[in-house]
């Protein structure tokens, strides 16, 4: 039987997205993990998350970059 696709190309590609805690915080919350947590245990987490980015430099005042990575996976079709 002939190929029917060429050989698997993958690359990465590292970027970032600037937030700040409480939008970090505010995205994290929509996340389906969180969204199935019974309330108290939900709010309990997003604070715990608060207290520790509050408590990193890098975090606690203003805006940071969250460094995003991106792998993909090419097959072209012959």
């Amino acid at each position: 039987m002939a190929a029917r696709f060429g050989s698997p190309e993958q690359a990465e590609f590292r970027h970032g997205q600037r937030r700040t805690a409480d939008s970090l915080v505010a995205t994290l919350a929509t996340r389906a993990g969180m969204l199935v947590m019974p309330e108290q245990e939900r709010e309990a987490t997003l604070g715990r998350i608060r207290v520790f980015l509050a408590s990193r430099p890098e975090t606690a005042r203003g805006e940071f970059t969250l460094p995003m990575l991106t792998c993909v996976l090419r097959v072209r079709r012959l």
